[in-house]
């Protein structure tokens, strides 16, 4: 089987996706990604790093937010014939995520909004006093 490690870095609007290179062994390929990790974010401590390392040997995907507008995002595919199923070809979907995060904004303001409203059946607001 060949492990192919793959990367999407995300800096405010700008995307890019690079191909790292390909491991038989799932280990070696985790550690090369974990390298890509350690590269990217210099304050990693070693535990860190290998639990990282741990997580992409087993789960084959990894991302990490330095602040809102710049991620990196790890994959590592397995690759067993020459045409994978549909469910294994998606690597990354940034879309997804966004539409994601804006699910949960709308349901966090609107959980936020009728906890505000059922207190005592009327909705508070902030008078402007002069």
């Amino acid at each position: 089987m060949l492990y192919i490690i793959t990367k999407l870095v995300t800096e405010g609007q700008q995307k890019e996706f690079s191909l790292i290179g390909a491991s038989e062994d799932k280990k070696r390929a985790a550690a090369i990604a974990a390298d890509v990790y350690k590269d990217y974010n210099k304050n990693a401590s070693f535990q860190n790093i290998e639990m990282i390392t741990e997580w992409l040997a087993t789960r084959h995907t990894y991302s990490f937010r330095k602040d809102k507008d710049h991620r990196l995002q790890l994959a590592i595919t397995a690759l067993e014939g020459e045409v994978q199923p549909k469910d294994k070809q998606l690597i990354f979907s940034a879309a997804a995520e966004e539409e994601e995060l804006m699910r949960r904004v709308s349901q966090a303001l609107f959980e936020g909004k009728h906890a505000a409203e059922r207190r005592d059946g009327t909705v508070h607001s902030c008078p402007i006093e002069k």
